[in-house]
């Protein structure tokens, strides 16, 4: 049927948009053409110029594509109570997939409803969360489950698939999940097969322990046998920087056997997340309670300190550096920043040399772990610059992995409140910026295709991703000359600039640069 046969068997389109390069998200070279949208569907794609529609968006000397889908969000946090999600908007993202790194909530028929009741900007798609279905069920401490505890918590996974989960996420780095052992994770993830779902997992180590954590990942893939998603891929720690040469030739092993194995990652030099990464996990069993007490334990604390010892020196410090370097240790410590301090705000942005600096203490290893402690027991969260994104470095070879999706890693935020991860901001526009148009590092269709097709077909979905006939109309349309994040770890809430127009479901949510205030987007589950 040809293209102006099906518009007027339809009718006026409720929106074409004109005379873009159409990217469409599965590689191919661009091409210019018009897209017509009607019922939040995309129904033609050619010359339209002489077609009637209810709207026109002139995308002449832009780009029309798929909207992005963010395979690793923690949305789930706050899109309830900012629904836009105009962070997430402003950079092209048309659809979050939250509960990342063993978090969400895990009443997902009851999440579900409240999205649905009050709409949000982008669609949502969640992982049901392994530390909060094991700390509802046993709390935060350090054991095996019991026969009764595990069986438990398999019925809450099986609840959360048959209620539109896409999959179950673990962080075997933090507690509780910390404290699962392996075949404890497999009884689990074992849950989610006869429900097509897949494995998204934090490691347990990011770091010198890197390789045992992948295999740990495909171990727990092979034994339930369901595809397995490393989440944030990188190496965290200076003092091992290059290993991902290892890891992802490792990866390519295990697709070449047939495993079913993906990725993603976020374009930074620094994480985020909460400091009690710093200390030894033991530590923080029962809870931020317990390791106030044990802090207040001389012999304990002392144990506590020599372990974030250890760990700054294998996180922080560079491969034979010396601890008792002040240049070293300054160069160290200054890695470290804080992104939200509640109990004082005017440490936000501040690294652990900035404050050591300021109460005029010496900086030194030891100073510094204990004013980690002191900051872990207040609940602080920080960034860690312990990335390496030089150029041709561990950042560089993971985005060109064909099997690594774009993901910010972020949250939906209040508007200039603490000094939160840029990526929340800024990741998507940062990609095209940076290592598209600047470097050269990616081409622009395959950037795109790491943002799309590829997000896309990890969760199942065949009419998402790629604009074709028949396709959701999740459009992103934007200008590739100045398209840019704007968002600094210094100053980071400041939106993305270059995205024009963003519809999602049909609907416009953002229109020449400005929020519509529309709130289209839905939940969506697997292969939907």
């Amino acid at each position: 049927m040809s293209v102006c046969l099906l518009l007027a068997l339809l009718g006026d389109a409720d929106l074409i948009i004109d005379g873009g390069t159409v990217i469409d998200g599965t590689g191919s070279k661009g091409q210019v053409a018009d897209i017509a949208i009607e019922d939040g569907h995309i129904v033609a794609i050619g010359n339209l110029s002489d077609e009637k529609a209810k709207a026109r968006i002139n995308a002449k000397d832009h780009v029309v594509c798929p909207g992005f889908i963010d395979l690793h969000s923690h949305a789930d946090r706050g899109i309830l109570k900012y629904r836009p999600a105009e962070n997430y908007i402003r950079q092209g993202v048309t659809t979050l997939l939250c509960g990342n790194c063993g978090g969400s909530p895990i009443d997902v028929g009851e999440f579900f409803t409240k999205l649905r009741d009050g709409g949000t900007g982008p669609n949502i798609a969640l992982l049901v969360g392994h530390g909060s279905v094991r700390q509802s069920v046993m709390g935060r401490i350090n054991k095996v489950p019991s026969k009764q505890q595990l069986a438990e918590m398999q019925r809450i996974v099986r609840q959360a698939m048959e209620d539109g989960a896409v999959g179950m996420s673990t962080s075997l780095r933090y507690g509780p999940g910390a404290y699962a052992e392996t075949a404890e994770i497999v009884a689990l993830v074992s849950e989610i097969k006869p429900y097509r779902g897949f494995y998204a997992t934090h490691m347990r180590d990011e770091g010198t322990r890197i390789f045992e954590a992948v295999e740990e990942a495909l171990l727990i893939g092979r034994k339930a046998k369901v595809p397995v998603h490393i989440s944030h891929h990188k190496i965290s720690s200076v003092s091992v920087f290059g290993l991902t040469r290892q890891t992802l030739a490792r990866i390519d092993a295990a697709r070449k056997s047939g495993q079913n194995v993906t990725l993603d990652q976020y374009p930074y030099s620094a994480g985020s997340g909460g400091m009690d990464l710093y200390v030894p996990q033991w530590s923080l069993v029962g809870g931020m309670g317990e390791f106030r007490k044990r802090i207040a334990d001389a012999e304990t604390k002392v144990r506590i300190i020599e372990g974030v010892e250890e760990l700054l020196v294998r996180k922080v410090y560079r491969q034979g550096q010396d601890t008792k370097n002040d240049e070293h240790t300054t160069a160290a410590l200054d890695r470290i920043r804080v992104a939200r301090a509640g109990h004082d705000p005017t440490l936000e942005g501040m690294t652990i040399r900035d404050i050591l600096q300021q109460r005029r203490q010496p900086v030194t290893l030891r100073n510094g772990s204990l004013l980690l402690v002191e900051l872990i027991s207040k609940g602080t969260r920080g960034i860690n610059h312990t990335l390496d994104d030089s150029v041709g470095g561990d950042v560089d070879r993971v985005m060109a992995h064909p099997q690594t999706s774009i993901a910010s890693d972020g949250g939906v935020l209040e508007f200039g409140a603490g000094n939160p991860h840029p990526r929340s901001y800024g990741c998507y526009p940062r990609v095209l910026a940076r290592y598209v148009r600047e470097r050269g590092h990616l081409k622009l269709e395959e950037a795109i295709r790491k943002m799309t097709s590829l997000p896309a077909s990890r969760l199942g979905w065949k009419k998402r991703g790629t604009l074709k006939v028949g396709s959701h109309a999740d459009v992103v349309v934007f200008d590739p000359k100045t398209i840019t994040d704007v968002a600094t770890f210094a100053n980071p809430h400041q939106y993305s600039k270059g995205v024009h127009h963003v519809i999602v479901n049909g609907v416009a949510v953002l229109q020449d640069a400005k929020m519509t205030k529309s709130l289209p987007g839905k939940p969506v589950t697997l292969g939907r």
